[in-house]
């Protein structure tokens, strides 16, 4: 039973989590938002941030994700 407990909490470790991420501008959201997958809240704004700058070339001060 340890095992099987302990498998579970590596295993949930190792998937990404989808995020979802909002823009902001002026310190003000601007409405939207992107979905990533990321492994932590961190990388999730990195990629975000990338995402609405270079991909979409949104004007982009900083994003925040739940």
């Amino acid at each position: 039973m340890k095992k099987l407990v302990l498998l579970g909490l590596v295993s949930s470790f190792m998937f990404a989590s989808t995020w979802t991420c909002y823009r902001y501008v002026d310190g003000e959201a601007t409405g939207g938002f992107v979905k990533v997958k990321a492994y932590s809240k961190y990388e999730a704004e990195k990629k975000a941030l990338k995402k609405y700058r270079d991909d979409l070339g949104y004007n982009t001060d900083y994003v925040k994700c739940k």
